[in-house]
């Protein structure tokens, strides 16, 4: 299983549109190599979870062939990681040809009400809409997935996705906060092969509702391991990072590194 992260960024990106504050100063200082657009992660270039506000720029400098993606999986509703205006362009006439295959695409209820609102050309065979629920399994492109609930935004269903091929495990987990206790018993008898999470907070302690920090992900490392569903040789990801906290990557690497966890950023590959 591969994966690429496109974006690693929370929703205002990294440096902010319109900050100046010192962090966001020093990044376009550092220069692009720094930046973090809006999150989206690529799975075995077939398989996409969120189409994030920068989705064309991770076509345009990222390498993403949206041509290739037959699977989308939507964690929530927020403009960050669902922009429902770009995904019209799948209709017919935007693509050509006209009988190329669709994309299926997997959420909540709020995702599908939200896509079936945009102006245009409605959705049809070129995408294929998937209502989940919380603790749902289903099958999609290929991948055993089981949609978790995620501590986040309580007016809407917010998912975490256990996505399994070929013997390896993905957990994919953001936006969320610790997780609850419903999540914790679904992961029982797990074996998990790599865990992304959310670290919007950066190396600090959580101070946004619906995320968490590095220490907090210390915390899920730790109850997973004690549990028996990650141990060792579990790659351990942190990802979407808040430009405030300071996601500078070499100061990020030498807080997690020694914890075993990678820093992620933007154009980051891994295999699993």
């Amino acid at each position: 299983m591969k994966l690429h992260f496109y974006g690693t960024g929370a929703s205002e990106g990294v440096p902010s549109l319109f900050c100046s504050c010192p962090v966001c100063q020093r990044v376009r200082a550092l220069g692009p190599q720094e930046y973090r657009s809006r999150t989206s992660c690529g799975i075995d270039d077939e398989l996409l979870v969120d189409f994030s506000s920068d989705t064309f720029d991770h076509m345009r400098t990222g390498g993403l062939d949206l041509t290739r993606i037959r699977t989308i999986l939507f964690t929530h509703a927020h403009p960050d990681h669902f922009y429902p205006e770009d995904l019209v362009r799948l209709a017919p006439h935007y693509a050509m040809p006209d009988d190329r295959p669709g994309i299926d695409v997997y959420g909540s209820e709020t995702i599908a009400r939200r896509i079936a609102a945009q102006g245009g050309p409605k959705p049809g065979d070129y995408l294929r809409m998937h209502v989940i629920r919380p603790m749902e399994s289903f099958a999609a492109g290929g991948y055993d997935v089981r949609a978790l609930p995620a501590q986040h935004d309580p007016k809407q269903d917010c998912f975490l996705y256990r996505i399994r091929k070929e013997g390896k495990t993905l957990l994919y987990a953001h936006d969320t906060a610790y997780f609850s206790e419903e999540t914790w018993e679904a992961l029982s008898g797990e074996h998990l092969d790599c865990v992304v999470l959310d670290c919007t907070c950066c190396a600090k302690p959580s101070h946004f509702d619906g995320h968490m920090g590095f220490p907090e992900n210390l915390k899920v490392k730790e109850r997973l391991c004690s549990m028996g569903a990650a141990d060792a040789n579990t790659l351990f990801v942190a990802t979407h990072f808040v430009h405030s906290d300071n996601p500078i990557r070499e100061e990020l690497e030498a807080v997690m590194a020694p914890h075993g966890f990678i820093a992620a950023y933007d154009g980051m590959e891994l295999e699993v």
